[in-house]
């Protein structure tokens, strides 16, 4: 390599030297959004203070909580084990006084969808105050890939 070469090899290394660190650092300034690192099971809501109904299985429990006006309610359900079934979702199929005790055949579009439930863990879900009877609830827990009723709970 002859002198001027040389020269002018040394100055590319030098303005390389230079320029690749000031790149990094300006492509990770202008990255877009940067947000801290997300959970994948989001936090759940405050629970309401007082329980109106429980019922405890051996692979879960459920309590019905309200506020103290009893104006609004949730659906506290805490998975024990591992559900066996990926797809399953909760209705809430209230029960008039005179089906209470027949078995009707379950139809989801004429029942309320609550929420998904999928693997151990806690959940809460909003319940409508105005459209169930807390002497006549009835919760289905529906697998609804299969189309088939998993678990009919009466409370």
């Amino acid at each position: 390599m002859i002198k001027s070469l040389r020269k002018r090899h040394r100055l590319i290394w030098i303005a390389w030297a230079v320029l690749l660190p000031v790149g990094i650092v300006l492509a990770w300034l202008v990255i877009p959004d940067q947000s801290s690192v997300k959970l994948l099971k989001p936090s759940l809501p405050e629970l309401l203070p007082v329980i109106l109904k429980s019922k405890d299985a051996k692979d879960y429990s459920i309590n019905i909580r309200s506020n103290k006006e009893n104006t609004v309610w949730q659906l506290e359900w805490r998975n024990k084990t591992v559900l066996m079934v990926p797809s399953a979702v909760i209705y809430n199929a209230s029960l008039s006084p005179s089906n209470a005790g027949t078995s009707d055949a379950f139809n989801p579009e004429q029942s309320f969808l609550i929420g998904r439930i999928e693997t151990k863990g806690d959940y809460v879900f909003p319940l409508k105050s105005d459209s169930a009877d807390l002497q006549h609830l009835r919760f289905i827990l529906y697998d609804f890939i299969h189309d088939k009723i998993i678990e009919t709970i009466n409370l």
